[in-house]
């Protein structure tokens, strides 16, 4: 006869597993599952730590945001707005800004960083996109290194922007793809000079996420001619107010700024004329005002590049504030390129002055703003050497600098003369048809010297404002 009965330790375990299996499994079955769910929540909630109030999420106000974009670009489609890198940039942010909401805080700024190098090898080709990546991972990692002091990395740095320079003059670079050149142009020649300043002034180490965040900025891909972004604004206007405010003003910028491209394309179809039909006073006022209204794209560009920005949480001052509104030097240098004078108040007015404070004050303020406006001019040239390939150091550069910087000088020592009363004092119906005078006298020069900067020599620009005047 077969055995057939279990050993009685065999049975209990037997019984005991059939026991666990129903109600109460083994503990390897049990907590295993479990460990890995919870692990992978966890990851999420510690990479999600620090999320600010104003991070939080909003799926209605996410999608009413995306279904705006997605009309803001149509519109580009159909008018074919500032041409395919525009709209490569517009169809990336709408893919990428679902992803983004979604991921956890601490990757937000890595997943727009990835989102800007797809749109640049989309944009530029993948032998551009490597170059640069290499080349500006090289130019930070030199900057950020430690075992240099801060002076011998500025220097090398210098000397090797200078010898770029050179060897993009002399085509020593051949086996570098042409479009490399504006592209780390655009990225580096200004916002490295920023880089380097908060390197010296900060108290502790600055992050290389942030560090990324700053260099590669998705809209800059499409506007090459980019605002100079300051890196502790950058940085301080991260989520620094509610996400669906930000978002609503950005769309808002992004609105404005098509619509300056819009308006400036209707002036340059179709309201511009050439300064060779300049012929009277009225074709004159004609020419000024249309030349003038060209910086609209500028405006436009810029305005459109900060809302981008706005969308995914970085909440930036305004470019421009009615630069058509000033009403004195001083005033207009305020209010157009606001991006640009904040650059050289940080970069160039304040250490100059504070070197000059031993001074007499009208002293200090002449050769802070001199020195202004000497490197507004130089930085200016250095933008057209890498965006466009030719020094911009002709003799109508020098003179729309030196003229306008002047102007400043003037109005800056008066403005500081004045007395906080009269500044304050309450405008009465003289004061202010004084004031709307004054705004059109702005106009008008700026207008002016507007056509002596965009004139290819001082004779061309003379016989232009002959033939206007005289009504040859």
């Amino acid at each position: 006869m077969i055995e057939t009965s279990i050993h009685p330790r065999q049975s209990d375990s037997a019984t005991g597993s059939q026991g666990r299996s129903r109600h109460n499994p083994a503990p390897h079955q049990q907590y295993q599952p479990v460990v890995e769910r919870e692990s992978a929540i966890g990851w999420y909630k510690g990479m999600d730590q620090g999320r600010p109030e104003t991070a939080l999420k909003n799926p209605v106000a996410l999608l009413s945001a995306w279904a705006y974009l997605a009309f803001l670009t149509v519109v580009a489609h159909v008018y074919r707005l500032e041409g395919r890198a525009f709209e490569i940039v517009l169809w990336t942010i709408l893919g990428a800004l679902p992803i983004y909401e979604l991921v956890p805080f601490k990757l937000k700024k890595p997943t727009l960083s990835l989102a800007a190098i797809v749109a640049m090898t989309w944009i530029y080709g993948r032998e551009t996109a490597i170059s640069v990546l290499l080349f500006g991972a090289g130019a930070v990692g030199l900057a950020r290194t430690g075992r240099l002091v801060w002076q011998i990395r500025a220097g090398v740095l210098a000397a090797g922007a200078i010898g770029l320079a050179v060897a993009k003059s002399f085509d020593g670079l051949w086996m570098v793809p042409p479009t490399f050149w504006p592209v780390a142009g655009t990225m580096l020649m200004f916002r490295l000079m920023l880089y380097m300043y908060e390197l010296k002034h900060a108290k502790g180490k600055e992050s290389l996420t942030d560090a990324v965040s700053y260099f590669l900025i998705l809209p800059n891909w499409c506007f090459l001619h980019f605002p100079v972004m300051d890196y502790r604004t950058f940085q301080r206007g991260f989520y620094a107010k509610d996400i669906v405010v930000t978002r609503r003003r950005g769309l808002q910028m992004m609105f404005v700024g098509m619509t300056h491209l819009l308006c400036y394309r209707l002036v340059y179809h179709e309201l511009l004329i050439r300064p060779q039909d300049v012929k009277g006073l009225a074709t004159l006022g004609v020419y000024l005002a249309c030349n003038y209204l060209l910086y609209l794209r500028v405006s436009g560009q810029f305005h459109i590049a900060c809302g981008i920005l706005h969308l995914f949480g970085h909440h930036l001052p305004d470019t421009h504030n009615k630069y058509l509104l000033a009403h004195s030097f001083t005033d207009y240098w305020r209010r157009i390129n606001i991006y640009w004078k904040d650059f050289m108040v940080k970069t160039v007015f304040n250490p100059v002055f504070f070197r000059l404070r031993k001074r007499p004050q009208p002293v200090a303020l002449a050769g802070a703003t001199v020195a202004v406006f000497v490197a507004t001019w130089a930085l200016h040239a250095w933008q057209s050497f890498w965006l466009r390939g030719h020094w911009g150091l002709s003799l109508t550069d020098a003179l729309f600098w030196g003229i306008l910087g002047s102007m400043v000088l003037v109005n800056v020592q008066v403005d500081a003369r004045r007395k906080p009363s009269a500044k304050m004092a309450n405008r009465g119906l003289i004061s202010q048809i004084r004031y709307l005078a004054s705004i059109c006298g702005m106009v008008l020069a700026i207008t002016l010297l507007w056509s002596l900067w965009s004139s290819p020599s001082v004779a061309d620009w003379a016989g232009m404002i002959h033939r206007g005047l005289s009504g040859w």
